[in-house]
């Protein structure tokens, strides 16, 4: 009688507190490319160049680096690239890998100077880098269960540059942040292990918070110079 006693209880405790509460918080509250103006036609639209992005926060400097170099600063300027796309009020020009543009180029029997002809200008630069990065773990634990939360928070800069003059004509900081969160009753649920992307996302979101303000600008400087 007392162990089924025992185990309603057990049920309605689990009925009651559930067990795993799981979810991943950007921190995003300006949703940046998602609420700016409609598209505009191909030829209309700004032509820039993401020039350099590049981790300079100290967290994790072995852990984000690879054999050819920057791994956090590479996913930053993918991340922003993808963001700029998505608007589809620009045309992107690759500046970071034209080594292995050149090489592609080479194969396809261009001379270097027919590469460098062929190589499309830009109005506007970006130069981006993440300046602050870190990640911390919380938890609980009471009387039926236990709680883990992960979470990441990251800081980036970006300037944009006129290419033909070297003027930084705007500049921003922009932070976000991404949770993980588990919690188990009474033995039930699970666990949450350590989540390597949440840096990632983590950047995502503070590049989210810069866009609407960073797409504005460069609408402004394209009208302005039309």
């Amino acid at each position: 009688m007392k162990t089924n006693q025992f185990v309603k209880a057990v049920c309605v405790a689990f009925a009651l507190t559930g067990c795993v509460a799981r979810a991943v918080n950007e921190g995003v509250q300006d949703r940046g490319p998602q609420v700016v103006a409609a598209p505009l036609p191909a030829g209309e639209r700004m032509t820039i160049a993401i020039a350099r992005f590049t981790n300079e926060s100290t967290y994790g400097s072995g852990l984000f680096t690879d054999a050819s170099g920057d791994r956090l600063g590479k996913q930053a300027a993918d991340l922003l690239a993808r963001h700029l796309m998505v608007t589809q009020r620009f045309t992107v020009a690759e500046r970071q890998d034209l080594g292995r543009l050149r090489a592609e180029a080479e194969l396809m029997g261009l001379s270097e100077e027919q590469f460098r002809k062929n190589l499309m200008g830009v109005e506007a630069l970006i130069l981006g880098s993440v300046a602050e990065l870190g990640r911390d773990t919380t938890g609980g634990i009471w009387l039926l269960g236990k709680e883990k939360t992960q979470r990441a928070r990251a800081r980036v800069v970006l300037r944009l540059v006129d290419p033909k003059t070297g003027q930084v004509f705007y500049t921003q900081e922009g932070a976000g942040e991404a949770t993980l969160s588990a919690s188990s009753t009474l033995g039930f649920g699970g666990t949450a292990g350590f989540d390597s992307t949440l840096e990632g996302k983590a950047i995502d979101a503070a590049i989210v918070n810069m866009m609407n303000n960073v797409v504005k600008t460069l609408d402004a400087r394209q009208r302005a110079r039309h």
